[in-house]
């Protein structure tokens, strides 16, 4: 019959004590929330620049194709192979080069997610010159 009784001392929280709790938690929160925010937006940042250099790679491996080299690689200045924008990413629409760079990489929901680098007006463009090389023009200042 003991076993069953309550304890008289037992009558849980007060409400002082949970207001008290909660206030330390909101000042946490309130403490903790700008850097989290921020440091999503450099992980951001970090795989935009990842991406463009990922994109930039797979051109270079798609113009060791000599048929998709000779197709886009102009007699001077330089040819857009890919843009990349906040939207998505567009291939050069040249059928060798675009059906060689398909094959290397999968660029269909590749976009640009960060505030910086989605705030460059035309996109981020990987070019050719006639020399062969390849380089990424428009990325933002750092």
């Amino acid at each position: 019959m003991k076993k069953t009784q309550k304890k008289l001392g037992n009558k849980g929280f007060s409400l002082v004590e949970l207001i008290v709790v909660i206030a330390i938690m909101a000042v946490l929160v309130g403490v903790l929330a700008p850097t989290l925010i921020k440091n999503i937006e450099k992980s951001r940042e970090s795989k935009d620049a990842q991406n463009c250099e990922q994109i930039k790679s797979s051109a270079e491996i798609a113009l060791q194709n000599e048929k998709a080299y000779a197709a886009v690689v102009p007699d001077s200045g330089t040819a857009d192979l890919v843009t990349i924008t906040g939207s998505g990413c567009t291939v050069n629409s040249n059928t060798d080069f675009k059906s060689e760079f398909d094959g290397q990489m999968d660029t269909s929901k590749t976009e640009l997610t960060s505030k910086k680098y989605k705030k460059v007006t035309g996109g981020i463009k990987v070019q050719v010159n006639s020399l062969g090389q390849v380089s990424i023009v428009g990325l933002p200042n750092s």
